[in-house]
């Protein structure tokens, strides 16, 4: 019980310091946070959510592991919409499931905050103005967000009720990696592609992955 309190109030810290993070990424302003974004992040929140419900429907790969059909749109709003909108969602989408989706062994703070490694580190693709190499910045920050949430941070949420069989799934989730990153992968960067082609009318300086076209824009000025 004891393990399971710390471990929750250490992901309330966690989750407070990676919003603030991402609040001093967009130079601590909710001000390019719109109606647009906010009925944009709900929508996909939703779909998060319903495809992460959808995901416990499905046969599991290996024992009881699972492809995490939703995740990746977390990522997804990172990328697109930057850090804050990335963050917020992934709070929002872990709310909503929480609400929808109770655990038979009750919430744990802990998959809130691993959500939202995964928005934050989608957002860091342009953290730059540089617009080459996205697919390789999409390949290396995904691989890196999901090895820390899947194979290590949930992995000690699970102890809280668990305790040390928690990490008999370690071993299954490694041999899943292979075959469920590329997927994770493939679709986010795939979806990005025609979202960021209908969100050419919006202005650039509200959406995130336009930054670089703005910035330099600016500076031709």
């Amino acid at each position: 019980m004891n393990f399971y309190l710390y471990t929750n109030i250490g992901a309330g810290i966690l989750i407070m310091i990676i919003f603030v993070s991402a609040l001093a990424l967009e130079n601590f302003t909710f001000k390019k946070i719109s109606l647009k974004h906010l009925t944009v992040i709900s929508l996909f929140a939703a779909c998060s959510a319903i495809l992460t419900g959808l995901t416990y429907k499905i046969p599991p790969i290996f024992g009881n592991i699972h492809i995490a059909l939703g995740d990746w749109i977390i990522f997804l709003l990172g990328l697109i919409f930057g850090p804050l909108c990335g963050v917020i969602s992934a709070i929002c989408t872990d709310t909503l499931m929480a609400i929808v989706l109770p655990s038979n062994y009750g919430y744990h703070a802990g998959y809130m905050f691993g959500k939202c490694v995964l928005a934050f580190f989608g957002s860091l693709v342009f953290l730059t103005r540089g617009e080459k190499r996205i697919l390789l910045k999409v390949i290396v920050l995904y691989t890196v967000a999901y090895i820390l949430q899947s194979l290590f941070l949930n992995q000690i949420w699970m102890m809280s009720w668990k305790g040390m069989a928690a990490w008999l799934d370690f071993i299954s989730k490694l041999i899943k990696l292979p075959i469920s990153l590329p997927i994770y992968i493939s679709i986010t960067y795939l979806s990005y592609l025609p979202i960021r082609k209908l969100l050419e009318n919006w202005n650039n300086e509200f959406v995130w992955c336009f930054k670089s076209e703005y910035l330099n824009k600016n500076l031709d000025y």
